[in-house]
């Protein structure tokens, strides 16, 4: 599969037209990973954005000091995950590690954001998608601090 065919069923850049992802494909490397590979620790600097091509990965959060790690979500082939740190500038906000062989498309953060200055229209688009993404996550976030919030204080 083409890098532009991974990019184009990827939810971040399914509007994008043949042109549009052409361009972004362009700027975008293919790198595997072996199972149990790190593919960044939480804390290090923030970097590229990750679309999966084949394999899955393990979004996990530290608890301790000592490195105990407590798994958020699994993400398998066409998701994406570094965007966080990619649109804001900041440091990793948790670790990926690969659960088994994975191959991901890369885009380093100087080629996505020259991809999208280039054009605004894809930029649009692009925007549109990760506010979505983001906006599902937060009311889902809230539901589960409600929930949390009824059974600790006893179903008031």
């Amino acid at each position: 599969m083409e890098i532009k065919d991974v990019l184009k069923k990827t939810y971040l850049f399914h509007t994008l037209d043949d042109e549009e992802l052409e361009l972004l494909a362009a700027r975008a490397r293919v790198e595997r990973f072996p199972k149990g590979s790190l593919i960044f620790d939480e804390g290090d600097d923030g970097g590229p954005l990750y679309v999966i091509k084949t394999g899955r990965v393990s979004i996990a959060k530290a608890l301790d000091e000592q490195g105990q790690r407590s798994q958020l979500t699994e993400l398998g082939q066409h998701f994406f995950f570094g965007e966080i740190s990619l649109f804001d500038g900041g440091t990793r906000s948790a670790s990926v590690e690969a659960l088994e062989d994975t191959e991901c498309v890369i885009i380093g953060k100087e080629e996505f954001w020259a991809a999208m200055s280039a054009n605004p229209a894809s930029a649009h688009k692009v925007y549109r998608a990760i506010l979505s993404v983001h906006s599902n996550a937060i009311r889902r976030a809230n539901e589960r601090f409600r929930e949390f919030l009824g059974s600790a204080l006893g179903g008031v």
